[in-house]
């Protein structure tokens, strides 16, 4: 059985911070949420209204929730393709959505820079490798349209993928227009995702923001004057005039988006340490993250002292949204999960899995963000549902929050710029739903 272990990135957390002092606290913004998301929010709003009073609620550690549990991968992208994409909203919004999104991996670089935050950014690229004959379609089709739109992309054959890396699992070679074995997407890279929150929430206080821990919000409810009152659990609320909810998959807690944000859970390990020989099998000198071109897909990246970070395998969803995992369910994907991994690299390379956790997304049904003003309580707004592309839209979220409201405006007219992300109604639909879809993906996989 795999080990549960805590998220390898968790020692690079700061101190706790303290907890909710009760009694009444003002502040003109309260951040619900002390991931990647709230607290780029917080800082981003401290930059443009120094002084303010910006207080940031997390219901447990800073970076409890997806933002701490991730794989660390940066890299564009949103929703299920670009192909995808384009079906949806026509070229034209289809390529600002994604130049949005290579902004944004630009954005997170930059912000790391500037606040002198060491989070073991490399910026090496990303590869879409194909593992099965479908693969190499979507492969094939994605890489032609980043050329049609003059995108960033590189088209990898057979050949000059075995010089970067050499995997087991591999799509058999092929002719003609899907011969492209991967693509090598150049803006995008790796980063330490406990070392970034540290530094975002070390910027936060440094600016004179507030972060209580173990600070549940328990209910959100109007105030005089447009304001709202956050009651916090164990008693104390704080009186704000603008609320950031960040909370992913945890948002329907708070009676927000119940039927539109589903708490989806996922699942990564980690290995020992790979040794000279495992280094020698798999090759992967670039130490470029790695996504699968399947629709039940796997992730993975290197780490600084060259550990396999492995994510994937089929996403859960629990009885009416629960976002506890359930131990005997939880063991068995990252058992599946070990397994993927298995036949995945090499079996010279001798890998050895030393643990692994879960964690739940806030998971949108069209897989795209939800980034507004609660239209019914407009002090209230709402940033979430990155699924799957959390790394580099989380934090760039951060100043396109400040500029809602700082300015009264989005940066620019985005699809993503909405409020209420479609709704699937009466538990049972969802439930039922999810696994369907879910199992016809992987089946659509296996034929190919």
């Amino acid at each position: 059985m795999t080990a549960r272990i805590a998220p390898i990135w968790s020692a690079a957390l700061p101190a706790p911070a303290p907890p909710f002092p009760g009694g009444m606290v003002h502040a003109d913004t309260a951040v619900v949420g002390g991931g990647l998301a709230g607290l780029s929010a917080a800082l981003h709003l401290l930059r443009r209204r120094p002084g303010a009073r910006v207080v940031v609620l997390e219901a447990g550690r800073i970076g409890a929730g997806a933002s701490g549990r991730s794989t660390g991968m940066l890299g564009p992208g949103v929703g299920q393709s670009l192909v995808a994409l384009v079906r949806r909203f026509g070229a034209t919004r289809a390529q600002a959505l994604y130049r949005a999104t290579l902004r944004a991996v630009d954005d997170t670089a930059r912000l790391a820079r500037d606040e002198q935050i060491d989070c073991e950014l490399t910026l090496a690229g990303q590869l879409l490798v194909a593992t099965t004959a479908g693969g190499r379609r979507r492969v094939a089709a994605e890489a032609a349209l980043l050329e049609a739109f003059s995108l960033p992309v590189e088209r990898l054959d057979d050949d000059a993928l075995s010089r970067r890396l050499r995997l087991a699992r591999r799509a058999p070679p092929s002719g003609g227009a899907a011969a492209s074995a991967a693509l090598r997407l150049p803006v995008a890279g790796t980063l330490h995702p406990g070392r970034l929150l540290a530094g975002l929430a070390a910027a936060v206080s440094a600016r004179g923001g507030v972060i209580f821990e173990g600070a549940r919000v328990a209910a959100l409810d109007p105030a005089p004057g447009g304001a709202t009152h956050l009651a916090v659990a164990g008693g104390g609320a704080v009186h704000a005039a603008e609320v950031v909810v960040a909370t992913a998959g945890y948002t329907p807690h708070l009676g927000l988006l119940r039927g539109r944000v589903l708490p989806v859970h996922l699942q990564a390990l980690v290995t020992e340490p790979l040794d000279a020989a495992a280094c020698a099998a798999i090759g992967w000198a670039g130490r470029e993250g790695v996504v699968e071109a399947r629709r039940i897909f796997d992730y993975f990246r290197l780490t600084a002292d060259d550990r396999i970070v492995f994510g994937g395998g089929a996403p859960r969803y629990r009885w009416s949204g629960r976002t506890e995992d359930g131990a005997a369910a939880g063991d068995a994907a990252l058992a599946r999960l070990a397994a993927e991994l298995g036949r995945t690299f090499p079996t010279e390379a001798r890998l050895r899995v030393a643990g692994g956790w879960t964690g739940v997304i806030g998971y949108v049904v069209d897989a795209l963000p939800a980034i507004e003003r609660v239209r019914a309580r407009p002090s209230v707004l709402q940033v979430l549902g990155w699924c799957g592309h959390g790394v580099a839209l989380s934090v760039a979220s951060g100043a396109w929050v400040a500029q809602l409201l700082c300015d009264g405006a989005a940066p620019e007219d985005l699809p993503w710029y909405r409020d209420t992300p479609p709704l699937v109604p009466l538990e049972p639909v969802r439930w039922l739903g999810f696994k369907a879809t879910v199992g016809a993906m992987a089946l659509l996989d296996r034929l190919g």
